[in-house]
């Protein structure tokens, strides 16, 4: 299909994973230049933050499920 457009569903799911873990270590890093507290409500309040400020849809889709695997330590698929 080019543009990768041919991406499997696996690779999709790594790749939503890895944009899932790179939110997180982005708001544990923010939380410590910050001097906050490293907890998992802290970090989870940091996504929602962020989810709230950015406007595309789909990173708000990516901040929400990081706040959800970092509450539940899971998330839907």
């Amino acid at each position: 299909m080019g543009l990768g457009m041919d991406m499997s569903r696996d690779e999709l799911l790594e790749d939503r994973a890895a944009f899932i873990a790179g939110e997180i270590g982005g708001a544990v890093v923010e939380l410590i230049i910050g001097g906050g507290v490293i907890s998992r409500d802290a970090i989870a309040d940091s996504l929602e933050a962020k989810r709230k400020a950015v406007g595309n849809v789909i990173h708000k889709g990516v901040l929400r499920d990081a706040a959800e695997f970092v509450r539940n330590g899971q998330y839907k698929t």
